[in-house]
């Protein structure tokens, strides 16, 4: 009985600390980068492609690669994260605290090297594959960024904010630039493809621009959510600096670009004749935009940010 009870409870520790992990990691914003990514190929590049009759000059391997590289960075990213915050997250989510509980603030170093190391592995392999090491350079400057970002720029004014916002259009961005450098290195299907060249570039950059602006607007929200913690342990976010009110203004201003952005979206995809993409924006992600504008028209507590963010 004894031994079944220590089995047990190791049983429930270990579980414990995967389930932990998965949590340090943020496994559902990961599991949005792979989707999204996943979206980017087989509901955009691939649809444009099969009209020229070509296929996507990366093959699955290597997007899947891709995917896996800007995941693991990622990953590497929210666990620094947390190990610079965690005198913040003592005081404004002290109920969900990891590291210092589960992990040793050591462990996180370690466990943001391995990722890190293994992302860069694959990185450069893509860049080799791409015959573009300038292209494979874009890997580390994203683990640098998310470093500052955790040590220095997101107690500042908006610049954390705006890093955050890059990073999150980079994971859009470099599914087509790195189909791109490896279009180049097939003359013939880079020449069958010119006349949707445009396009495809048109709507990347939408979708970077939407990326960029949609997790400004997710930042600052949870900016004003953290504004207690922030406060007390003297970092200079919006909040802080300016107050709870000025900040909710600049969140409703990022979110009137954000339905521009929307608007612009629907009259593309009507004049691509997309009808799938057209029904999922009109009932899905509107209405959803729609709701955290109300909330934010009604939040008068930082706690009530909560939902938005």
């Amino acid at each position: 009985m004894l031994t079944t009870g220590k089995k047990s409870e190791m049983n429930y520790t270990f579980s414990r600390r995967v389930f932990d992990l998965f949590q340090l990691i943020r496994w559902p914003n990961l599991v949005v980068v792979i989707f999204t990514q996943f979206l980017l190929r087989h509901a955009i590049i691939k649809p444009l492609y099969a009209k020229a009759g070509i296929s996507p000059a990366m093959n699955t391997t290597l997007f899947w690669l891709l995917v896996g590289v800007t995941v693991l960075i990622a990953a590497a990213g929210y666990i620094i994260n947390d190990y610079f915050d965690l005198r913040t997250d003592r005081i404004n989510r002290p109920d969900k605290l990891i590291l210092g509980r589960t992990f040793r603030r050591r462990q996180a170093i370690k466990y943001n090297f391995i990722l890190n190391v293994i992302a860069l592995a694959g990185g450069f392999y893509l860049g080799f594959q791409a015959h573009s090491w300038r292209l494979s350079l874009i890997f580390p400057l994203m683990i640098v960024l998310l470093v500052l970002y955790s040590s220095r720029y997101k107690n500042t004014v908006l610049w954390g904010n705006l890093a955050v916002a890059f990073m999150s259009a980079m994971v859009v961005s470099i599914v087509w630039l790195f189909e791109f450098f490896m279009l180049r290195m097939q003359p013939n299907d880079f020449l069958g493809l010119s006349s949707n060249l445009s396009l495809i570039n048109k709507i990347f950059l939408f979708y970077a621009g939407f990326a960029f602006i949609i997790s400004l607007c997710r930042e600052l929200a949870k900016d004003i959510q953290d504004l207690p913690g922030d406060s007390a342990t003297n970092n200079h976010t919006l909040p802080v600096m300016h107050g709870m009110k000025a900040s909710g203004y600049w969140l409703m201003a990022f979110s009137v670009v954000t339905l521009a952005f929307m608007v612009w979206s629907l009259m593309l995809l009507s004049r691509l004749g997309w009808t799938i993409p057209l029904i999922y924006y009109v009932t899905t992600v509107i209405p959803l935009l729609l709701f955290a504008f109300y909330r934010m028209l009604k939040a008068k507590k930082p706690e009530e940010y909560k939902s938005i963010s």
